[in-house]
């Protein structure tokens, strides 16, 4: 049972606790045994406990029954569609094993005896409740929504055993770091949401005694801070083995690898904390070239990082391909510095787990593969894929047209939902109809001006012509193609996009971008917002989990598994190297080839 009793730890998430080792057959067997279950009720749970057993290929006796799992292999956005049909299929799942798992860790039961305490939360809940009744916005000045959000955050601060008139920055900043993700975020908004109340002369008696004030600076980060000095010293090492050749006329640097750089920083951040963990350099040390020379050191730092293999992603796992990489960027920072690199080179070329990493940095991620493979074989997620502007677009025209019936203007939620979507959808035709862009291109797309990358015409059906630049293009060649009108409805999604969506955005008149930034005036669309916006619609809207980058792979393998002999052809369509194409995409051939194989054995079984 879980100790609400003990010391403020992480585990009051309620996600760590384990009942004494059991495992997923005692969960079933507890299942089978209660009599406070329907008829209809207990089987959904049982064929969900099967359900797991099924998708992680191990028998129920081997798996423990923990809440972490959920989070870890079941996660909100886990939909996998070898598995389920639909993500809607996949939330149903996750409800059916949570619901028997929680009450089998006495989950319920613990938050029954914190929902039944009688204390300052309960006091303040009942004062806060007539402040949500009524029409919000005109006799209701609190939404309901985030009273049911603060009635969530009483019974995580009745764990601490704090009560509100407790509450002070100090306290709150505690639990804050104690949670990550969703939670974490649902406990910040409560706890502003604490401050917003003090509004209301009539209930400051029940709220804490000073304001909160808990702001995004004052939250710890997840990474412990690095000495600034450290910074300061190692960055403009980074700046001189990233930027090459200084363009007077221009004033920039005619080489400039931002993507390195990045790699550089985060592979310099993650070697000086490990220094710290193993005490090769103080906090306060002011110089980081005695770390960088001494090799013993940087062998004890890499076998750290190699280690890191074996780690859940969310406890800062390092897969070997990067921790080679980290090795190489600092390698190539003493080699600038001028200092010794043949032992971290011996390391590099001959560690096991190195080579792992070399082998894997020239072929394609397993789970890019499996999405690959997954779209090769299954016509009907095929389909799914190929004509998902199709259906993005169609829940943001339900959308706008549900207003229209109603004769009323869209609400914020509204607005802000028709955005992501129809943003999807554009995409999604440009690189189906068009041609895959990489997202950063696509984000920075102008559609405005006489060097506009986009241009498409206001009415007929003339193509749409894209043009990027070569110098901002991965390959440094010029992307260039038509976008022409045909029954397939990309042309018209993007003109849609255009004409209906696009003004959506706060600043789109005054935006020359395809793709406008929705705060921020003359800005584009952030790639890795919309990045994770769109991966969220996929897999919500489309049922097909897939990131943009996705686009690439997925309609490379399925043009190369159709048309094997149109490799230049395919190359040039996703501006690479067919070199690159027969490097990343040789999976394709060989299960042709371990295929012909097999049929070839059964034709000799016939002779």
């Amino acid at each position: 049972m879980l100790d609400f009793n003990a010391s403020p730890t992480p585990a009051h998430s309620l996600l760590a606790h384990t009942q004494g080792g059991a495992f997923l057959t005692d969960l079933k067997a507890r299942v089978n045994a209660r009599t406070d279950l329907s008829a209809i009720t207990k089987p959904r749970y049982l064929g969900a406990i099967d359900k797991v057993e099924e998708v992680l290929n191990r028998p129920l006796s081997t798996i423990r029954a923990e809440l972490d799992l959920v989070e870890t292999r079941f996660p909100l956005n886990g939909f996998d569609p070898n598995h389920w049909p639909t993500n809607a299929a996949y939330q149903l799942f996750r409800r059916r094993f949570q619901a028997p798992l929680r009450e089998f860790l006495g989950v319920h039961a613990a938050l029954a005896r914190l929902r039944a305490m009688d204390d300052g939360w309960t006091q303040l809940l009942a004062a806060v409740t007539p402040l949500t009744e009524g029409k919000i916005g005109q006799n209701a000045p609190w939404h309901p929504m985030k009273l049911e959000a603060l009635k969530t955050f009483a019974l995580v601060a009745r764990s601490y055993k704090v009560q509100p008139r407790d509450l002070t920055h100090d306290v709150a900043r505690k639990i804050d770091a104690d949670f990550t993700g969703n939670k974490r975020e649902s406990n910040y908004r409560s706890l502003q949401g604490l401050d917003d109340l003090r509004q209301f002369p009539d209930i400051l008696a029940l709220l804490p005694v000073q304001p909160i004030r808990l702001t995004v600076h004052d939250r710890q980060p997840l990474l412990s801070a690095l000495n600034p000095l450290w910074e300061a010293q190692f960055l403009p090492w980074i700046d001189a083995v990233t930027k090459k050749n200084w363009d007077p006329v221009s004033g920039d640097f005619a080489d400039n690898h931002v993507k390195h750089a990045r790699v550089l920083r985060s592979a310099f951040r993650t070697m000086l904390r490990i220094a710290l963990d193993q005490e090769h350099i103080a906090a306060d040390t002011t110089d980081l070239k005695p770390l960088l020379m001494d090799n013993d050191a940087l062998c004890s730092i890499a076998s750290e990082m190699f280690e890191r293999r074996l780690r859940k992603k969310k406890d800062g796992r390092l897969v070997p391909r990067t921790s080679r990489k980290y090795l190489k960027a600092i390698n190539q920072v003493r080699e600038h510095l001028r200092m010794d690199t043949s032992l971290m080179k011996q390391v590099i070329a001959n560690n096991a787990v190195s080579r792992q990493g070399q082998r894997d940095d020239k072929r394609m991620t397993q789970k890019n593969r499996q999405f690959c493979e997954t779209l090769v074989e299954k016509l009907h997620l095929r389909r799914r894929f190929l004509t998902s502007f199709e259906v993005l677009r169609a829940a943001a025209q339900d959308i706008l047209d549900a207003a229209v019936s109603e004769n009323r203007k869209l609400t914020g939620q509204e607005r802000s939902r028709v955005r992501l979507l129809g943003a999807s959808a554009c995409f999604a035709a440009l690189e189906i109809g068009g041609a895959p862009i990489r997202v950063e291109n696509a984000m920075a797309l102008t559609c405005v001006g006489e060097d506009a990358q986009i241009r498409i015409p206001e009415k007929g059906k003339k193509p749409i012509k894209v043009l990027i630049p070569a110098e901002l293009t991965k390959n440094k060649s010029e992307i260039a193609f038509p976008i022409r009108s045909n029954g397939y409805g990309y042309y018209d999604t993007i003109r849609w996009y255009l004409t209906e969506v696009r003004p959506l955005f706060s600043h789109s008149a005054s935006s020359s971008y395809l793709f406008p930034a929705v705060k921020t005036v003359g800005a584009q669309l952030n790639a890795n917002y919309f990045g994770s916006a769109f991966a969220s619609q996929m897999r919500i809207i489309v049922d097909l989990p897939m990131t943009p980058h996705q686009m690439r792979h997925g309609q490379t393998s399925l043009l190369l598994n159709k048309y094997p002999n149109e490799i230049e052809v395919i190359a040039k369509r996703i501006d690479d190297k067919p070199e690159t194409l027969r490097q990343f995409y040789g999976w394709l051939n060989a299960l042709k080839l371990v295929e012909r194989g097999q049929d070839l054995l059964v034709g000799l079984m016939h002779d």
